[in-house]
């Protein structure tokens, strides 16, 4: 029986232990999930954030000051990995191979590896880290995401049969890989990076993107991979010339892109943080003040719930930097989801994969995280450009165990004893929006006016509620959170600028007059 530390799942980024006294392993939280961020220790690229060959690496560099080759999978290491540099001479240290069964007792930072398998289609690799008379206690990344223990991630059995070891893993395991004169190696003194030979101390990598056209390309409706008849994606799928185009980028892009957006990511929340918990910022922001309380106590609790955000670069061939941020964009979700993907298939475009590459899948994931067990009623109006992002998000729910129901804003709900039901009598709970959060705000100012006009306001049974009535009640939980009325506000990335001001990445944003911006909070 698993333990609660055992079943409870570790967030991506977020450590499940600490092997060998220094060598934390974080959680990859889903174990085909790809990031696309690099990891550095000391200037020394150790992998894709958080992968099995990344921990390994970066153990081998921690504990023996050693490093190995890039290996495009954990099982190539079998076949392609013939030995360890150590960092500080450059000196090899040639790995021997023991196949499963072997003769030899596995020993203490043998490698241990996988094959290819359908529930691991690119092998896996661990790290030995103690030999007991029956089993052996392994280090790893990206098996299963729970919190350690000890300063081992799991204990496998060891049997002895016929004058050989036999590692009794429920995956098939290739053997060990151990490294001759293992003796000769020594952790790394952090304390002293400089006699790190700089050759192992990669610099960020060069991101290339390439426009390409087709030309003359004309599109025949009558084999159209999308819907011609869908005014969004005809729409998104419209050109002025026969000429066709896209682009074409290298893999470390995407590495750029994502180290980049990750970094800055990191940085919007402590932005959000010092705004929220600062009443002059909320102030300049025109945040009503009786919703400052609830924005908080939004931060404190709903704070990791933050389904989907766009971030929009502009790339000089050199430096990607950031010129728009937007919290909640959903035909950008659609553009990215839908149509790159649809486009490149009529185009006939050879990719190995598009820049919506896994994001169904990480909304569906996403949508689970939030745990909803009541419907959902996704708030539309009548523009008919944004339905298509909402039957798009609506299967995403659906995936993930979440029912929903389609309701128009404008006749599709009513007040019943100060409770908003829907056309149906169901009561509205929870809802996802499309709105932003400015726009909210706005409605509640305008219809605060309109009742004071009209001396004191009460809901009646049967009138229709405005938006701001449904988005901003406290009975109703809002999909993505209050908290995000910061991050959607047009003066966020001036705050962002005024944080950090030196940083590459970060343009100046002139939401303020210079005269304002020298009195910023």
């Amino acid at each position: 029986m698993m333990s609660k530390e055992e079943q409870e799942i570790v967030p991506f980024n977020k450590i499940q232990g600490i092997a060998s006294t220094n060598v934390p392993a974080y959680s990859n939280e889903y174990n085909d999930f790809v990031s696309f961020e690099g990891f550095y220790v000391h200037g020394i690229y150790t992998g894709c954030k958080w992968h099995c060959v990344e921990f390994a690496r970066r153990w081998l560099l921690l504990r023996k000051s050693c490093i190995f080759q890039n290996i495009r999978f954990a099982a190539d290491m079998w076949q392609e990995l013939k030995y360890v540099e150590r960092v500080t001479d450059g000196e090899k240290f040639h790995l021997k191979i023991h196949s499963n069964g072997s003769p030899h007792k596995p020993q203490c930072g043998a490698l241990l590896i996988y094959p290819c398998s359908e529930d691991a289609p690119y092998g896996h690799v661990a790290i030995i880290c103690e030999v007991q008379e029956n089993s052996i206690r392994i280090a790893e990344q990206n098996y299963r995401f729970h919190y350690w223990s000890s300063d081992y991630a799991r204990q496998i059995p060891m049997i002895y049969r016929n004058d050989c070891y036999y590692i009794e893993d429920q995956d098939n395991v290739y053997g060990w890989m151990e490294i001759e004169n293992n003796n000769q190696l020594k952790p790394l003194d952090e304390s002293n990076i400089n006699f790190i030979l700089p050759k192992y101390q990669q610099p960020q990598p060069i991101s290339e993107l390439q426009r390409c056209f087709i030309m003359n390309k004309t599109f025949n409706n009558d084999y159209l991979p999308f819907n011609v008849d869908n005014r969004t994606e005809k729409f998104l799928m419209q050109s002025d010339e026969n000429d066709s185009y896209y682009y074409k980028a290298n893999e470390n892009f995407f590495v750029n892109i994502s180290n980049t957006s990750n970094e800055l990511y990191r940085l919007f929340r402590q932005v959000t943080d010092r705004i929220i918990h600062n009443d002059e910022f909320l102030t300049l922001f025109e945040i009503p003040i009786q919703f400052w309380s609830r924005i908080r106590r939004s931060w404190e609790n709903e704070g990791d719930l933050d389904i989907l955000d766009h971030m929009s670069f502009n790339f000089d061939g050199q430096n990607l930097k950031l010129c728009q941020y937007q919290a909640n964009h959903a035909l950008k979700t659609l553009q990215y989801a839908v149509i790159q993907e649809k486009r490149a298939l009529e185009m006939n475009v050879n990719y190995n994969f598009t820049s919506s590459f896994q994001l169904y899948h990480l909304l569906v994931r996403q949508w689970k995280r939030l745990n909803i067990k009541t419907l959902i009623h996704i708030l539309i109006d009548n523009d008919e450009d944004d339905l298509e992002t909402i039957l798009f998000i609506q299967k995403v729910m659906t995936e993930a165990g979440i029912t929903s129901k389609l309701c128009l804003l404008s006749n599709g709900l009513s007040w019943k004893d100060s409770m908003i039901i829907d056309k149906d009598g169901e009561i509205v709970k929870t809802v996802w929006k499309l709105w932003n959060w400015e726009t909210i705000f706005l409605n509640l100012r305008n219809q605060y006016c309109k009742n004071e006009e009209d001396n004191e306001w009460e809901s009646m049974n049967d009138e229709s509620p405005c938006i701001s009535d449904i988005l901003l009640n406290e009975q109703i939980r809002i999909i993505e959170p209050l908290w995000k009325s910061i991050t959607n506000h047009s003066a966020f990335l001036s705050i962002l600028y005024e944080n950090f001001p030196n940083h590459p990445n970060i343009l100046q944003n002139e939401w303020f007059s210079s005269e304002n911006s020298e009195h910023l909070p």
